[in-house]
């Protein structure tokens, strides 16, 4: 068995991984825990029943752009906000001026505002 720490309870999960089924035949593309207890990806249906594990997946963060420059790679998404009616508000790509809106609006819009896809409007911080 391998020196990870364990989790779950259950021997050879190793940290990071957490347990989705118990005993059960696994199918391709799962994971299980291998002989040495690391997580094994599946390129086969197994005859018997395995432990299968799944990668425990970090949510990410965000923090407001610093500036203009910044947001320049974002500029050509459409962003949304949800206004006190309920309603939803979409808006076309933009590009911003720090000398125009000042540096609270990166804040603001932070605050209150997604891109499109559900992400917030700002900067994925790499952890």
């Amino acid at each position: 068995m391998s020196n990870q720490q364990q989790s779950n309870q259950i021997p050879g999960v190793p940290e990071g991984w957490e347990v989705d089924h118990v005993n059960r035949i696994g199918e391709v593309g799962e994971h299980c825990i291998s002989d040495h207890g690391e997580p094994v990806l599946l390129r086969y249906r197994t005859a018997g029943r395995v432990c299968i594990i799944r990668k425990i997946e970090k949510p990410a963060t965000y923090r407001p752009f610093k500036d203009a420059e910044e947001f320049r790679p974002h500029r050509g998404r459409w962003w949304y906000r949800d206004d006190k009616d309920g309603s939803r508000r979409h808006f076309p790509p933009a590009s911003y001026s720090d000398k125009m809106h000042g540096g609270s609006v990166w804040q603001h819009r932070f605050e209150t505002c997604f891109f499109d896809d559900g992400t917030p409007f700002g900067v994925e911080i790499d952890e």
